[in-house]
């Protein structure tokens, strides 16, 4: 067993990229290291030349601490720690380090970072004479004592640890009475255990592209416990882990979770459990993340292509980089365009991205957002995204690449630096690398000052490092956002109509609204054309094509926004009348309404692919399928070719058989939860197919698959359908009997797995004169629950609903523009 000089609590300053409050300021550290040599010479002798010299190893480290060394993590400056203090003399064999920043989190003791290292570890060689190593004479002690030092190491050896020291939250925590009205303090310590680096360079921490950081996962924990009241602290310790290891991509954790006011004369009840990602695995078909998309779908648009009833031939670049390897590399792209038609050019951007982009394909997109222009003012509002592309061009080469699809789009280099232009193409991030040349900078050298392009990048990551600035773009965002003073000029949007389809129309042809709770103003409201026989409310009354025109304009004249137009009744137990008859009925409507020169967005409410294409040759807008792409498989690839505005609306079955299925048991009788978790597996259907994130709008089915109770829980509970996290419904069914770590708990957040996150989605509701509103008020005739539809409405507006699908256009624009004043 390897000797050992001690320093224990040295305290330095040192710049760490920013502090606790992000500003780059001299932040205290405090250091343990222990040098493991053996002291039998010194001790024999009773001279240091035979051992470490403490005082050199304390002044080389507060040398380091002193100097400009540019280290932005507490990882990376452990590690140069470790360097120095071995590196006194040739005898340190290994050193263990422990470092904590006090100031490192607002509310926690420190944050640390404890490992330990060999000298071979940090420089190769167990000799400072590399060609000693090769010396196959060595003493044996030599041999033994080295042996000896790595095995000291134990379990660091193959793992570093970073700790976050006695975070202080306070929660409802308790079984007794008066623990459920009192919040109590908890003392929560994290050890994340991460595989050791082997690299063994200076900063390699800094460099190394991971999902969290210290403060990500404190800020995840810390809004988790605020928000819970969890009767044990078994199931707190639980929850904590699987919110890091889930939300944070922890690879493995240790808890501990301190009651000090549990018992009275004791310092405190504790428990402490180590949980991995094992613990917590679920189906990587609804935990992925971020597939692939579907470039197949979207490798050739065309204005108005013929839907043939099978998958759009794909881009010949996916085999190109099909099996990931070192060489393939994410980058983030920004996207902007003020001049022309600035949503049809950035579809037709992502076209190119897909298919003209060498080596490359691309994996998500953002939301869409309308901003204000930066640097040159005078100029008209861009439309601003961002997307993530997986690569083979290295930085340069991507640059010029981007640029060349910047030309062939009308770009002009010539014209005044920031000024308008149709399309922008900027690199934001590659992965995480840091560069600076004449032609390039990455990170982009502007990003930190410009939300139109951080708001876009932080729907896809959050967590991605700037190393230049030392934050992360999701503190850049948030830092720009509300501490900076800058205005608000960045609002999401989502299309509604992508293109013009009268030739004397002198309108650009796209129309974005803002969707958003935080922003929209005036709820759009979608007027109901139904143009079938039997649809529960007015089937046959507009079934001639003179008959249906005439209510759009009488719809359009009262108020809509949007005409909904289907030829397929979805009303319970209604039967299909199939795909030509569909045509036949919705087809010459849109024509005629476009031959009119009407420009309204037109939805074509339909679950047929054949129906949708043919619907949108002839005009149509957007595709409302009640069955979110489910029932047609070729659904999703033609609104992926067409880059039209998609609605996904959650439903079980079809309309003869959804009345069967409105059972929740699988999710303890709550409509919310099983809703989200199955509207969740159509979007991210829906975005593996290639739909951009901006073209997707969330319905929850009113009346599919629900009966009357769960339809008034819906609309009650409807923010939560877009909620990032959501609680177990009042009074719902626990099963204990499920056991594990993954058993839910009815006093804190429900661990969903949901395929994808429903946060920011625009969402519709379609709750007009349904069968639940007559149950309700005794209204046995549809044409009656006008009064009973508008409180539904106002409920609607009130959860977050952007737009509201009605027949009473007149009466319930009157109470969407009350709803309106009242809660947005």
């Amino acid at each position: 067993m390897a000797d050992k000089i001690i320093l224990r609590d040295l305290q330095v300053r040192t710049i760490l990229g920013n502090d606790s409050w992000e500003r780059k300021k001299l932040q205290p550290v405090v250091i343990t290291a222990e040098i493991h040599t053996s002291i039998a010479m010194a001790g024999k002798e009773d001279k240091l030349t035979g051992s470490v010299h403490y005082g050199m190893a304390c002044k080389r480290v507060m040398k380091l601490a002193e100097s400009n060394h540019g280290i932005l993590s507490l990882e990376a400056f452990t590690e140069e720690v470790a360097r120095a203090c071995i590196d006194v003399t040739g005898c340190g064999l290994a050193v263990y380090v422990y470092a904590r920043n006090p100031r490192a989190l607002l509310h926690a003791e420190y944050a640390g970072v404890e490992i330990y290292r060999t000298r071979k570890d940090l420089f190769g060689s167990w000799t400072n004479d590399s060609t000693e190593e090769e010396n196959m004479q060595e003493a044996g002690s030599a041999i033994a004592a080295r042996a000896a030092a790595v095995d000291a190491g134990g379990v660091l050896k193959s793992e570093d640890n970073l700790v976050i020291k006695h975070l202080s939250l306070s929660t409802i925590i308790g079984i007794n009475l008066w623990e459920r009205h009192y919040k109590q303090v908890l003392n929560i310590s994290l050890t994340i255990h991460t595989a050791r680096s082997t690299e063994g360079t200076v900063g390699v921490h800094d460099k190394t592209s991971r999902p969290w950081t210290y403060r990500k996962v404190a800020d995840e924990v810390t809004e988790m416990v605020e928000k819970t009241s969890y009767r044990t602290v078994e199931a707190l310790a639980i929850a904590i882990a699987r919110t890091a290891i889930k939300q944070c991509k922890v690879p493995k954790l240790t808890v501990r979770v301190e009651k000090p006011s549990a018992v009275v004369f004791a310092a405190c009840s504790a428990v402490e459990i180590t949980r991995s990602i094992d613990d917590f695995s679920t189906s990587s078909a609804l935990t992925s993340g971020v597939a692939s998309l579907n470039l197949s779908a979207v490798a050739s648009v065309a204005p108005t292509p013929q839907h043939s009833g099978s998958p759009v031939t794909g881009s010949s670049v996916v085999a190109a980089i099909n099996d990931a390897d070192a060489d393939t590399h994410s980058a983030y792209i920004a996207l902007g365009s003020n001049i022309g038609d600035r949503l049809a050019n950035l579809h037709q951007a992502l076209v190119y991205l897909n298919t003209d982009l060498p080596q490359s394909r691309l994996v998500d997109t953002s939301f869409l957002y309308e901003t204000a222009p930066m640097y040159m003012t005078d100029q008209p509002l861009f439309l601003n995204a961002a997307c993530k592309v997986q690569t083979k061009l290295e930085p340069l080469m991507l640059l010029e690449e981007l640029k060349r699809i910047e030309a062939k789009m009308g770009r002009d280099f010539t014209a005044i630096r920031n000024g308008p232009r149709p399309i922008d193409l900027d690199i934001l991030f590659y992965d995480e690398l840091s560069m600076e040349t004449e032609k390039l900078t990455i990170p982009h050298a502007l990003l930190h000052e410009r939300r139109f392009q951080l708001g876009p990048l932080c729907d896809i990551n959050t967590d991605l490092m700037h190393h230049r600035l030392g934050r992360t773009s999701g503190a850049l965002n948030r830092h720009l956002t509300t501490h900076s003073g800058a205005p608000n000029d960045i609002v999401k949007v989502t299309p509604l109509k992508t293109r013009n389809h009268t030739q004397s129309s002198d309108v650009e042809g796209s129309v974005v609204k803002t969707l958003s709770p935080d922003t929209q103003k005036k709820t759009v409201a979608m007027g109901i054309l139904n143009c079938t026989p039997d649809s529960f409310s007015d089937g046959g009354q507009h079934d001639s094509v003179v008959r249906a025109v005439e209510h759009a304009q009488e719809l359009l004249s009262s108020g809509a926004d949007i005409i909904d137009i289907g030829g397929q009744s979805t009303r319970p137990g209604a039967t299909q009348v199939g795909v030509e008859a569909e045509i036949e009925r919705v087809v010459p409507v849109i024509k005629r309404i476009r031959e009119l020169g009407i420009e309204v967005p037109i939805s074509v409410d339909t679950f047929h692919a054949d129906v949708a294409a043919a619907a949108l040759d002839a005009g149509a807008d957007i595709v409302n399928d009640v069955t979110g792409g489910h029932f047609d498989s070729q659904m999703l690839a033609l609104v992926a070719q067409r880059q039209c505005p998609f609605i996904i609306m959650h439903m079980r079955g079809n309309p003869s058989t959804m009345t069967t299925m409105n059972d929740y048991s699988e999710y303890d009788g709550d409509v919310i939860r099983g809703t989200r978790f199955e509207l969740a597996q159509r979007v991210r259907a829906a975005l593996d197919a290639g739909i951009p994130r901006w073209n997707i709008i969330l319905d929850p089915g009113i009346g599919f698959a629900k009966e009357g109770v769960q339809n008034f829980e819906v609309l009650r509970r409807l923010s939560e359908l877009t909620a990032r996290h959501i609680r177990a419904a009042s009074g719902a069914a626990i099963h204990p009997s499920t056991g594990g770590d993954n058993q839910d708990s009815e006093e804190g957040l429900i661990d969903e797995n949901l395929a994808t996150e429903l946060v920011d989605y625009p969402v519709l509701v379609g709750s007009s004169r349904k069968r639940f509103i007559g149950h309700a008020t005794g209204r046995t005739d549809a044409k009656d629950r006008v009064w009973g539809t508008a409180a539904t409405v106002t409920a609607a507006i009130q959860g977050g609903a952007g737009i509201v699908r009605v027949h009473d256009v007149a009466e319930m624009v009157d109470v969407a523009r009350v709803s309106d004043h009242i809660y947005r």
